[in-house]
């Protein structure tokens, strides 16, 4: 591969991070973190799930999900509900407030998209769409293949 190439796609995906980080800190609402954000989207999409999936799905090691979802219990975002069977076993579920707050996040993030495809045809957002998924796919994998 050419390595103009490759440090001009190192370029763009610089900036595309900026851009990403500003879009990210302006759509979390009620003074909460990214991290915190990114959680509670996460717990919204599984319903009930458990800490160490919650630490799964964000590839993000389980202490650092467990202070996360500790900040969130204590400004009343999320629940954390322990079944009698297994006391060890605490499932994670949205309180109303929580609800509420992705919901927020949901919108906000919806009309950036919007704004942002506004001038791709449906066949260019279809294909950004499959290539912008192959791409993620393919960083997920290099990462835990650790090159």
């Amino acid at each position: 591969m050419d390595q103009n190439y490759i440090h001009h796609f190192r370029h763009i995906i610089r900036i595309f991070d900026r851009e990403l980080f500003f879009q990210n800190n302006a759509s979390c609402c009620n003074g909460i973190s990214v991290a915190q954000c990114h959680t509670l989207l996460e717990i919204e999409k599984n319903s009930e799930i458990s800490v160490s999936e919650l630490a799964n799905n964000l590839s993000l090691d389980k202490s650092t999900v467990s202070r996360t979802v500790e900040g969130l219990v204590n400004i009343n975002l999320v629940d954390r509900v322990i079944p009698k069977e297994n006391r060890r076993m605490a499932q994670i579920n949205l309180t109303d407030s929580g609800k509420q707050v992705c919901s927020t996040i949901n919108y906000s993030n919806d009309a950036y998209i919007k704004a942002v495809l506004k001038d791709f045809t449906r066949e260019e957002r279809e294909e950004f769409l499959r290539l912008f998924e192959k791409l993620t796919r393919n960083m997920s994998e290099v990462r835990k293949s650790s090159f």
